[in-house]
């Protein structure tokens, strides 16, 4: 008898929704498609949020130019995970015939906006990236 309540007491929750304040035990797992980051730190600088999230033990450092004015509901926070579309904002250097990725050379800082110095971290980060799916400070469902 001890066994059946279990089984039904573990069945009963298992499938509740996330929604009830019971996490369903398959929210937190990835799926290809929209992998999740986990957001470590956040930033800012200028006109300009720097988002720090981590996924498969790589770092991203997320660029996110600050927006006037705008109130959504999902404002990014720390420790919580997101299904970023990022992308590298970085350009390419061509010399010559020869084109040669951002991430490979020496250049260490980037200036956004004239001004606004932006740097990598070579132990960790080694790219810039923008989100397709990141307004400001706020992450929208796309």
């Amino acid at each position: 008898m001890k066994y059946l309540l279990s089984i039904l007491l573990l069945s009963y929750f298992a499938c509740r929704s996330p929604k009830s304040g019971i996490s369903n035990l398959w929210t937190s797992r990835p799926n290809a498609d929209s992998p999740l980051y986990h957001v470590y730190k956040i930033d800012s600088i200028n006109m300009y949020y720097l988002i720090y999230a981590k996924r498969a033990n790589l770092y991203y450092k997320i660029v996110s130019q600050k927006k006037e004015h705008i109130k959504l509901d999902n404002k990014i926070k720390i420790s919580n995970n997101y299904s970023f579309k990022i992308h590298s904002i970085l350009p390419d250097i061509k010399i010559g015939d020869k084109l040669i990725k951002s991430t490979n050379s020496y250049i260490s800082c980037y200036y956004f906006s004239g001004s606004t110095k932006i740097c990598l971290e070579r132990d960790s980060i080694t790219d810039l990236y923008g989100a397709d799916n990141i307004i400001g400070l706020y992450y929208i469902h796309k």
